[in-house]
């Protein structure tokens, strides 16, 4: 109902709470406070409804626009979830960002803008950019919404992201967003988007 734009009052308070364990025995045989199968459910079924939604209005004339109640609630979790929560709710966005289509670029486009949207939360900033650069470090192939979400992350002057603090907190760090900006580069190179490269 909330994705319809009929929530019920409370909806968006009670989703933080909504997503942990109840169950002790649980929590300690997961290592988890969170129920991850749920987390990653809500995920899909949230970005699957707005775009099944927005196919059946314009007849998939246009890609779906992030907004409305879906990047509502989305906000509001990488906000109010504490770390471990957020990591698993960032993961599960990234995991929806594979080959092209319909599916992959609206979750591109929404990483992308809860990145924007946290322009007073350094920390989220730096856990969306840990997520995306923890799966292009392992071994190819990488994903190609992967690739794209994160060149456009580095590319684009309006994430301005080698101005952020986390990048260059340390000479590991900053050598590791280099190194991440040469494989993006070399991505690019195969035909995903122009090379990115950092700032000297």
């Amino acid at each position: 109902n909330f994705l319809c734009g009929n929530p019920r009052d409370g909806f968006l308070q009670d989703m933080p709470n909504t997503l942990l364990l109840n169950d002790a025995a649980l929590v300690r045989s997961s290592g988890s406070r969170y129920n991850v199968a749920l987390i990653n459910s809500m995920v899909l079924y949230a970005a699957a409804s707005v775009i099944s939604n927005d196919a059946a209005l314009t007849g998939g004339a246009t890609g779906p626009q992030v907004g409305g109640p879906c990047l509502q609630l989305f906000v509001l979790l990488s906000r109010e979830l504490d770390y471990e929560g957020r990591y698993l709710f960032l993961n599960a966005l990234a995991n929806q960002v594979r080959f092209p289509n319909s599916h992959t670029h609206y979750m591109s486009c929404m990483i992308l803008e809860l990145f924007s949207a946290a322009h007073d939360l350094e920390i989220v900033r730096e856990q969306i950019t840990r997520v995306l650069i923890e799966r292009l470090i392992v071994q190819k192939p990488h994903p190609w919404g992967l690739l794209v979400t994160l060149i456009e992350l580095i590319k684009n002057p309006i994430y301005n992201l080698w101005a952020h603090p986390f990048v260059r907190s340390s000479k590991e760090i900053e050598q590791l967003f280099q190194s991440v900006a040469g494989i993006c580069s070399m991505g690019a190179t195969e035909g995903v988007a122009d090379s990115p490269t950092p700032p000297s």
